[in-house]
């Protein structure tokens, strides 16, 4: 079967892109879904790349923005669904990868302490994906972020902590959920969304 290949999306059968062109039809469902997907881990990467051609730190800007959606979900969430638990915060973050096109799954259980993997990562590729041309830690981190602030945002005590990532070196992504303070628990109150620190001028003094 031959493909049709574009960067930064998902293959497409060729005679199904041909088809919609020619029908004028807005292409399948679970490509469109997939292509989102794909299409916001490449305005990520290329965010940070952008922002390092013009001399600034592209990492921190893309880690500012992506803390301050996270921020402003986990409130609305908290807010809205009342969600404020460790196990919430943890549902919460599994959603949002499954919208993400990315694959985790709940591996451990203890007293204070939940743990989860990724099972497959369509952004960083392997595992039968070629995943987006680029994604390295760079991106990796700023995405993690996201999933820090939002967890932040439903129980500031609750803390994610990364132990082992792919774009490191690891054989898998793993994150780790625990309470910064174990006799607070899920007590923790909401926190205001915070606006987040002006990022750096320019490396390098570069115009």
């Amino acid at each position: 079967m031959k493909w049709l290949k574009v960067y930064g999306l998902p293959k497409l059968p060729l005679f199904l892109a041909k088809l919609a062109m020619k029908l004028g039809l807005p292409g399948p469902t679970w490509y469109k879904w997939k292509a989102a997907s794909s299409g916001t881990g490449v305005i990520l990467d290329e965010m940070i790349r952008a922002a390092d051609d013009l001399g600034y730190n592209g990492q921190k800007i893309a880690q500012l923005a992506m803390s301050r959606i996270g921020e402003k979900q986990g409130r609305d969430l908290r807010e809205q669904l009342g969600v404020k638990t460790m196990k919430d915060a943890v549902d919460v973050v599994m959603l949002a990868n499954r919208f993400f096109d990315i694959e985790i799954t709940l591996t451990e259980t203890k007293d204070g302490e939940y743990a989860v993997n990724v099972d497959r990562c369509p952004w960083f590729g392997g595992m039968g994906h070629e995943g987006v041309p680029g994604w390295d830690v760079k991106p990796c981190a700023a995405f993690s972020t996201y999933e820090k602030a939002l967890v932040k945002a439903i129980n500031p005590n609750v803390k994610l902590a990364y132990t082992e990532k792919r774009t490191t070196g690891g054989h898998t992504c793993r994150g780790v959920y625990t309470y910064k303070d174990p006799e607070l628990g899920d007590n923790g109150g909401p926190q205001p969304v915070r606006i987040g620190r002006k990022p750096t001028g320019r490396v390098g003094g570069r115009d």
